[in-house]
């Protein structure tokens, strides 16, 4: 039995982990990374301020009115 197939895979995986943490460390490196959070704000505006929901897709139950006559007695 030749382990040729089995090296080569683990040669792969190993090769590509290593070039995966290279790109991160070259990333992290040029300041790819800081400040993440100042560019999740762009997409709100005036119109739809951060922290308010404008989109409901379901009813909210307590704008519902209540019945009072129970039919459940």
């Amino acid at each position: 039995m030749s382990y040729m197939p089995l090296a080569t895979i683990l040669i792969v995986l190993v090769v590509g982990a290593a070039m995966t943490l290279a790109v991160l460390f070259y990333a992290q490196q040029r300041g790819h990374f800081d400040n993440l959070t100042s560019e999740a704000y762009v997409i709100f505006d005036d119109d739809e301020p951060v922290g308010e929901p404008q989109d409901q897709l379901f009813d909210d139950p307590a704008d519902e009115p209540q019945d009072s006559s129970d039919s459940r007695a």
